[in-house]
């Protein structure tokens, strides 16, 4: 990939919760039948990606879809033919639609963005801030600055898989978010400190600014689910 931290497209991110006892079912028919149908779609160029996240650590959501495409008008294009194209039984799409019991959906200005180019199963972690506007672009701009250059080093060294910033379009109050994907729990908490190290000692000042612009966070773990063929 480019590294370019100007770059950006957009990635719209379903979320939901069902109970525990359910999960198993919904990521069945997910994988049986969601799964193929995306996979064709980015094939033929219609989406740039997808993924499916669990739950690992954080708020209620445990099932989670991520679509990545040009722009705005791309996705739903593409969103389109799953309402419509989609084979899958009626009862089962009933049956697990019964099953979501909590529901939300986030479109984000994706940029700052860089990766390994695999797709592996593995540790999301999403940082969601909420930012005053008249600050956002202060804080995107120190971030491809000052941690685009750290983390993409670390990419290029092999601990983290990919990263990247999640700015607000609709949908939510957290609207200045990045992410890290890495293979595990423990890879992430090591990249973690690292990237918080090096920013903290060669950077102190661009730190102080980035938690003083943030009036309100929270943390979560996901999970990639990529299954083996």
């Amino acid at each position: 990939q480019d590294a370019d931290p100007n770059a950006s497209n957009t990635v719209v991110v379903i979320s939901n919760s069902t109970k525990l006892s359910d999960q198993a079912d919904v990521f069945s028919v997910f994988d049986q039948y969601e799964r193929p149908f995306w996979n064709s779609l980015v094939s033929q160029g219609d989406l740039l990606g997808f993924g499916h996240m669990s739950h690992s650590w954080g708020d209620e959501y445990n099932h989670n879809v991520y679509f990545v495409a040009e722009d705005k008008s791309a996705f739903f294009d593409a969103w389109d033919r799953y309402s419509t194209e989609l084979d899958v039984p009626e009862e089962v799409m009933s049956e697990t639609q019964r099953k979501i019991l909590k529901h939300k959906d986030n479109i984000y200005i994706h940029t700052a963005f860089y990766g390994n180019g695999e797709i592996t199963s593995g540790t999301v972690m999403l940082n969601q801030n909420r930012v005053s506007y008249a600050d956002q672009g202060t804080y995107v701009s120190l971030f491809r600055e000052y941690s685009f250059p750290i983390l993409k080093e670390m990419v290029d060294d092999g601990k983290l898989n990919s990263f990247g910033l999640l700015l607000h379009e609709w949908g939510d109050e957290w609207n200045t978010n990045f992410y890290f994907q890495a293979d595990d729990e423990l890879q992430f908490h090591e990249a973690w400190s690292e990237y918080i190290s090096v920013l903290s000692s060669e950077h102190p000042d661009v730190l102080e600014q980035l938690v003083d612009m943030t009036m309100a966070h929270k943390d979560n773990l996901l999970y990639e689910r990529v299954p083996q063929n």
